[in-house]
């Protein structure tokens, strides 16, 4: 199996007609035919905050300090918590 290179709790395997797809986290399975399928099967599961229940992602630091400063979370706010958690999704222990 490889990871997705974006959101590595998502793996897949090229198959004779197409690929089987596999979020780590929530545990859900696919098949799809093309490998655009493998990235709306990611971008469906890239919410997950971490690759593992144990770590907290980047993203979800940032946000944690950005809510105790009192800057309230927008829609851009989102979007970057979840390519940060992407990137390093094991930045700290929970």
């Amino acid at each position: 199996m490889q990871q997705h290179p974006r959101v590595t709790w998502v793996q897949y395997v090229k198959l004779t007609q197409g690929f089987a797809v596999r979020c780590t986290v929530c545990g859900e399975q696919a098949t799809t035919g093309a490998l655009n399928g493998v990235e709306a099967f990611a971008q469906n599961h890239q919410e997950h905050r971490s690759a593992a229940p144990g770590h907290y992602g980047a993203g979800d630091l940032v946000a944690s300090a950005t809510k105790a400063l009192g800057i309230a979370p927008c829609t851009p706010c989102e979007a970057r918590r979840r390519q940060l958690n992407g990137l390093f999704p094991r930045a700290w222990r929970r």
